[in-house]
């Protein structure tokens, strides 16, 4: 089974894409420093109708629900998130199984 941990963004109006990309780059150096993460993807969003506004996002791999269970309190985790509230107006977190 692999759980895919799906976080998309909305950034608030005044963010700029100097600060997109540090929140890019902050999510992307995560997997070096929390050995549960099997794999991440990162971007923006392509305009849909149905997106709610939502300007990107990442997917983290986990072989596991004990690996997703050991990256929920990780220090990496918490610091990267304390940077990244300020700058949002929403955030969306949606697990997924599956057996593929």
């Amino acid at each position: 089974m692999t759980i895919h941990h799906i976080v998309l963004y909305k950034f608030k109006p005044e963010v700029t894409p100097e600060q997109k990309q540090g929140v890019r780059d902050n999510v992307s150096a995560l997997p070096s420093q929390i050995p549960a993460i099997q794999s991440i993807i990162t971007g923006e969003t392509v305009y849909n109708h149905l997106g709610h506004g939502f300007d990107g996002g990442v997917i983290l791999l986990f072989e596991s629900r004990a690996k997703l269970a050991e990256y929920r309190p990780h220090k990496a985790l918490a610091d990267y998130q304390a940077f990244l509230k300020p700058l949002l107006e929403d955030l969306l977190i949606f697990d997924i199984e599956s057996t593929a």
